[in-house]
């Protein structure tokens, strides 16, 4: 079930008022969100619920085991290489299948690998990650193991199971462990924000990605060859906007949702299409996905410490391994490559000491090599891919038809994000004090409006997130 369907809305109207109502109640409360995460996941395919309770069971006990065993290497090396190897087969055995498969054919041999008949749950790469968490967590101080409805908690919390973010373990128990005379965990925190949040997110996604999907990207990336040049040049750039606002607007919602459960998620957007270079792109994008790579990738392999060169392999390895967390296809690999190549010549240049450029050179030049990457993360195939950039300066279609692109819609759109992205936490403040001060009644009442007003202008149908894929 979408977060942005109506049917989700009805039951939020059900749940959260009964969930407040056990605030005082630690335990209940939570055996009720625990269970209402484990109904939502069903509703998707319900033996993914099932495969949820077994793999969170496996980290609880291999958790209580490096209790046990103190500092004991073994449960730990263990629960890394199962968590790591769940993902691994249930994500990309039929990716490596098919790539050793045709490597084998080059030789003129056959693969005898069986084909794989299973569809991997939803979410997985997110709750694997904060497994992966919470068992480096209870490695380095065993001591702070949790109970079996804690683990079970923390990888089902329903905001972030299925598009993050990427929650750290410590982080998330530091809120469940607040004292009871100070806890505000299971009641609404900043209600006016969590409210603006969410009406926020439903405008980015709902509205504004879900139109730029349908009028200006899935067009031209379906029939590339029919599209003339320009055309092709402003679908790449209405896919760099629609991934923010999808997934930016998804981190909203779930954000408000969190807020309105008493929880803080971690921040996970920070303007991205302000960076002035790549690896400034990196702490402002998916920022709970880049910090995990940073932490428990790039510096276990030596991070920076080991000379300029092992530094270049380990950026390398490190958005290497981001792409292929995206999805099993060579589009991720390249998509990674490209990224990690870019880091490399920016490290280069700064080595070589060549001069800072102004800022709205640096942050064209930024957001121009990233919206070229997208063209491989949105694109079916590396040859599409290759179709796409080829017809930027040679398309069958020519290079210019205006009738082609609805340019009023995509160049009104990039204006607002471009236009607003700098003033975005002051109109928060501002927006959400306004709110405020109309009270419930009239601040309530000018929501639903918005929201209505969002919904009409929303495509027909549930429109699903980006970052449900993965």
């Amino acid at each position: 079930m979408s977060f942005v369907s109506p049917e989700f809305a009805l039951l939020c109207l059900v749940f959260l008022p009964i969930y407040w109502s056990l605030a005082g109640h630690p335990r209940a409360q939570r055996s009720l969100l625990i269970v209402s995460a484990y109904g939502l996941y069903a509703t998707w395919v319900p033996v993914f619920a099932w495969v949820l309770l077994a793999y969170s069971t496996v980290i609880w006990a291999l958790g209580r085991w490096m209790q046990r065993a103190g500092a004991g290497r073994l449960p730990w090396v263990l629960g890394l290489w199962l968590a790591g190897s769940f993902l691994v087969f249930l994500k990309y055995y039929e990716f490596a299948r098919e790539t050793f498969q045709t490597l084998l054919q080059l030789t003129g041999f056959v693969s005898l690998l069986p084909v794989a008949d299973w569809v991997a749950p939803v979410g997985v790469s997110f709750f694997t990650f904060q497994a992966v968490s919470y068992l480096v967590m209870v490695g380095r101080a065993p001591a702070l193991a949790r109970s079996w409805p804690d683990v079970l908690l923390f990888l089902s919390f329903w905001p972030t199971l299925f598009a993050g973010p990427i929650w750290r373990a410590e982080h998330f128990f530091a809120q469940t462990d607040e004292t009871d005379s100070a806890r505000r965990v299971g009641r609404p925190r900043h209600a006016w924000l969590a409210l603006y949040l969410i009406t926020l997110g439903l405008l980015q996604k709902v509205v504004l990605a879900s139109w730029l999907s349908a009028q200006v990207v899935d067009p031209v990336y379906k029939y590339p060859d029919q599209y003339a040049s320009v055309s092709l040049a402003a679908a790449m750039l209405g896919y760099s906007l629609q991934i923010f606002l999808d997934f930016a607007g998804y981190t909203l919602v779930v954000t408000g949702l969190a807020l309105l459960l008493g929880y803080r998620l971690p921040v996970n957007f920070r303007q991205p299409y302000l960076a002035r270079n790549l690896s400034d792109f990196w702490t402002r994008w998916h920022v709970s996905l880049s910090s995990f790579i940073r932490d428990y990738i790039y510096i276990p392999l030596g991070g920076n410490r080991l000379g300029w060169g092992r530094t270049q392999l380990n950026v390398l390895t490190g958005m290497l391994i981001s792409g292929l967390w995206h999805g099993a296809n060579w589009t991720f690999v390249v998509w990674g490559l490209l990224h990690g190549l870019g880091v490399v010549v920016q490290n280069t240049a700064k080595l070589w000491g060549m001069p800072a450029w102004p800022r709205w050179a640096a942050q064209t030049l930024t957001f121009v090599f990233v919206t070229v990457a997208w063209v491989f993360f949105r694109a079916d195939s590396v040859p599409q891919a290759l179709l796409m950039l080829q017809g930027l300066w040679h398309s069958p279609a020519g290079f210019w038809q205006a009738e082609q692109m609805p340019w009023w819609g995509l160049l009104g759109i990039a204006a607002l994000v471009w236009g607003l992205s700098p003033w975005a936490l002051r109109w928060q403040r501002l927006s959400v004090a306004w709110l405020a001060r109309l009270g419930p009644g009239l601040g309530g009442a000018l929501l639903a409006l918005l929201w209505c007003v969002w919904l009409y202008g929303a495509p027909e149908g549930v429109p699903s997130f980006i970052y449900y894929r993965f």
